[in-house]
């Protein structure tokens, strides 16, 4: 049987780790599971990893690069475009986000896990935000209250996440619309 080049192997242990923790959570996800599902042994995953810690970290990074990464792609092409018109599709596509998610993690998350790559992403999140909000502000199509742009970041995105991740059986569309009514608020 062929061995997998390298890289690929090290990719295949960070998906299977991704699903385990998110399905069992770190605790209970275990070296061997993750080598076992993988179909490897030990020391391979030794070659690439020195502890679950090490691939846990990598797990969140990696999700959190791709998904950055997907956020400056889509304002980069919605630069230009009217702010509203931005919003509308950052809210489209983060929609779109969650159902890749749910299709990661078959609907079996496991809520610590869950809530680390959450935060992390959000403050991954603020730079770019933060950014954003400054272009806004000098074409003057938004105009916020004065305050900190870095605290004005933090309050959208953890406040739009509040929002769009209620669990109180509001449909997508009423938590959509939601948002935009209060961003209109804000952002003027």
């Amino acid at each position: 049987m062929a061995r997998k080049q390298p890289e690929l192997r090290k990719q295949e242990l960070l998906e299977i780790a991704l699903r385990q923790f998110l399905q069992q959570g770190y605790e209970k996800t275990s070296i061997r599971s993750i080598v076992g599902e993988a179909k490897g042994e030990i020391g391979m995953f030794y070659h690439h990893f020195a502890s679950k810690e090490e691939i846990f970290n990598a797990v969140l990074e990696q999700y959190n690069i791709a998904y950055i990464e997907k956020i400056k792609r889509i304002i980069s092409e919605g630069k230009g475009s009217p702010f509203w018109d931005l919003v509308e599709i950052i809210l489209s596509n983060l929609e779109l986000s969650l159902k890749e998610y749910a299709q990661i993690n078959h609907g079996a998350a496991n809520t610590q896990v869950l809530m680390m790559i959450h935060q992390n992403t959000l403050m991954s999140l603020r730079p770019i935000i933060r950014g954003l909000i400054r272009d806004y502000v000098q074409s003057g199509e938004i105009s916020p209250p004065e305050t900190d742009a870095g605290l004005l970041a933090d309050f959208l995105l953890f406040g739009t996440s509040a929002v769009i991740h209620n669990n109180e059986g509001k449909s997508k569309a009423v938590k959509k619309e939601a948002v935009k009514a209060l961003l209109s608020r804000l952002l003027k």
